[in-house]
């Protein structure tokens, strides 16, 4: 606990601290400062990272061994190698060369790590904070910038963007790891690693194909843990404050109400609370809805939990806005919207082939919470994560409502470790075993699949980003770019704003675009006027290569025929 909590906080600390130099100059008008990030700011930003992380360290309670918390059966150690080599699979692999190809492992990463790069490079070399979107010119950045931004910070002291990109990964994929088992044991770790209904018997059948490409409740661990990078950092976090907080409260039954300790120092616990925004807004919601069910069901919590909550969250309420509403655009709050049945396609099949037998074992287990000797304490993280996954299927919290796995992820994790404690483990080897293959078979077959070795996407040929990065060497950090939406855009991927990026994230993300999509469109095709649009727009740069051919065929551009990456500057 010493060494995660003190690793989490230097991690926070860092971002925290390179939030506020980027800023300076801009709120401080005395101070001069060169705008933006730059090598000394990331260096002290990791330097106060490093002290923030030893000073967590030495604050930190040591514990003594505890062989309670030592794995003990065969099956334990099994779900911890898998989980080990699931990790190293997938994050050795996660971007990797092959030949002239950049490649990534999952298809499902590659929209998402496009993105990450764009933004991490964008970050190293913006010189405005808050920043614009690179991704939509003229646009506040509403995005929880904590993961990329953690990187922009070694990629600014030497550390290569993809070199950066596994470190973080792999320390991420430890520092989840060992949450997991604190939170739940080897249940824990199966319910990330192997979640699923029923749709693995596609394998069995004649057609086969890929379990998760025919299901909404897809494998965790594929589409959610390994590409939503702001998860490295979320569930490390929540996942060990909810043990502190179990943890304490159980402390405060046993020694009474008047014993107040801290397992997790209080300061500690704000600083990895308070900055959970900037890494995941969901994970975010979800944990302060688990605090106000603690605070309601375990009164003798309430003076610890809210000490917490009074100092953390108008941190958290500070770096929501923020991330919601980019320092002042319109808030991405908007989106949230009335949606019932989240993904169905309107058939009973579609819960039964997507959760398989798993709402009824919740539902046996509220059941059992419902009587008068149940446990509290199950009550207390029980109820208000399955309440959220309710919410959930009802409501929708971002444009796309497939988004809202991400906090449905949470209600499960929260939910395993009871549901084994308080059903499965105490059913029969004759009942439990058949439960575990039909709750977990599906999602191990997922995990296989999209981890064997005939996966590999191209990204993008590594000689179209030299060719770019030389054709874009003199360029400002801020210029504005004229090119295709395309996700793989290499403009974008090295960390120049674009007019409009790629069509699935600005529409994931809330963002008006379709109006400048449409100019963008009548630029590139060089309608007439072209040049006026483009300098309403503050554009004087067109990127044209082959992408560009290919998605406007029929421009009258003057340089329309050229498919060599180049840029061609305009007055």
């Amino acid at each position: 606990m010493r060494s995660a909590a003190a690793i989490l906080s230097g991690v926070a600390t860092s971002v925290l601290a390179a939030l506020l130099l980027v800023w300076i100059p801009g709120v401080v008008p005395f101070v001069r400062m060169q705008s933006g990030l730059h090598e000394w700011s990331a260096w002290a930003s990791l330097l106060m990272g490093g002290l923030a992380a030893g000073v967590a360290f030495l604050v930190t309670p040591s514990t003594p061994p505890d062989s309670a918390q030592s794995p003990r059966s065969f099956w334990e150690w099994l779900m911890i190698t898998v989980f080990v080599a699931a990790s190293a699979r997938a994050f050795f692999w996660l971007i990797y060369p092959d030949g002239d190809e950049w490649k990534v492992l999952s298809p499902s990463n590659l929209g998402d790590l496009a993105l990450h790069l764009s933004f991490i490079h964008w970050f190293a070399a913006t010189t405005h904070w808050w920043p614009a979107s690179p991704i939509l010119a003229g646009d506040s950045l509403r995005y929880p910038v904590g993961s990329d931004l953690f990187n922009a910070l070694l990629l600014i002291v030497g550390v290569p963007a993809v070199r950066g990109l596994l470190w973080c990964a792999l320390g991420g994929a430890a520092l989840t790891g060992f949450a997991l088992w604190r939170w739940g044991r080897a249940f824990a770790l199966a319910a990330l690693l192997f979640n699923g209904g029923f749709a693995g018997l596609v394998l069995v059948t004649s057609t086969g194909g890929n379990p998760d490409a025919l299901s909404e409740w897809k494998n965790l661990f594929l589409t959610l843990f390994v590409t939503q990078r702001g998860f490295l950092y979320a569930l490390p976090v929540g996942l060990l404050l909810l043990t502190v907080w179990r943890e304490e409260a159980a402390t405060a039954n046993k020694r009474g109400q008047g014993v107040q300790r801290f397992i997790l120092p209080i300061f500690v616990q704000v600083l990895l609370l308070g900055v959970m925004p900037l890494f995941s807004i969901h994970s975010a919601l979800f944990l302060g809805v688990a605090m106000t069910s603690i605070f309601i069901i375990l009164p003798k919590s309430r003076f610890r939990l809210m000490r917490v909550a009074l100092m953390a969250w108008p941190l958290m309420a500070l770096f929501g806005w923020l991330v919601t509403s980019g320092a002042g655009g319109p808030s991405a709050l908007g989106t949230l919207g009335w949606s019932p049945g989240w993904m169905t396609d309107g058939t009973l099949g579609f819960w039964f082939w997507n959760f398989g037998i798993l709402p009824l074992l919740v539902l046996a287990l509220c059941a059992l919470l419902l009587r008068k000797d149940a446990s509290r304490e199950a009550r207390a993280f029980v109820w208000p994560a399955v309440l959220l996954f309710v919410a959930c299927l009802l409501i929708r919290f971002a444009p796309w409502p497939w988004d809202n796995m991400k906090l449905m992820l949470w209600s499960w994790l929260v939910v395993a470790p009871y549901l084994w404690s308080l059903l499965l483990e105490r059913q029969s080897p004759v009942i439990r075993i058949p439960l575990l293959l039909l709750l977990f078979a599906s999602g191990a077959s997922s995990l296989v699949v999209g981890l064997d070795g005939r996966h590999g996407y191209v990204l993008i040929k590594r000689s179209t980003i030299d060719q770019t990065a030389w054709a874009l060497r003199e360029l400002p950090p801020d210029a504005v770019i004229a090119c295709a939406p395309e996700y793989n855009q290499p403009v974008l991927m090295l960390g120049h704003p674009v007019v409009c990026g790629y069509e699935g994230h600005l529409w994931s993300h809330g963002l008006n675009y379709k109006e400048r999509l449409a100019t963008l469109n009548s630029i590139m095709n060089g309608e007439e006027g072209w040049r006026d649009k483009a300098h309403t727009l503050g554009v004087r740069n067109v990127y044209w290569s082959d992408l560009e051919s290919k998605r406007w065929p029929d421009s009258k551009l003057p340089w329309a025929k050229e498919t060599a990456p180049m840029l061609h500057r305009f007055n």
